[in-house]
């Protein structure tokens, strides 16, 4: 049951914020697709964390392990929907197609 709060929680605080960024018009599809960007990344940036930088050979969630994980991952999940909002208004692809053949 820790993991699943350790690894899902910290997700769940960053799509609300990310939504609030948004002024809550985000679609329930657009939510569901940001939430597992979410879900990768905090874990993915948590886990090269705990491993590289506390040199633990392996991640376990045990009493204290498991509040510093969910501490660094909640302090990482408010500051990540910053970081994917300023990429989305400053990295646009425009797809047009053109209806002329040639």
């Amino acid at each position: 049951m820790l993991e699943a709060i350790a690894l899902f929680a910290p997700s769940l605080i960053a799509l609300r914020f990310y939504n609030h960024l948004h002024g809550n018009k985000l679609s329930a599809r657009y939510l569901t697709m940001s939430y597992g960007l979410f879900v990768v990344f905090i874990n993915l940036i948590m886990y090269l964390i705990v491993l590289y930088l506390f040199n633990q050979p392996s991640v376990q969630f045990d009493d204290k392990s498991f509040v510093n994980y969910v501490l660094f991952a909640t302090i990482l999940a408010l500051i990540f929907p910053f970081v994917v909002n300023l990429v989305e208004s400053s990295v646009s692809i425009n797809v047009r197609r053109k209806f002329g053949k040639k």
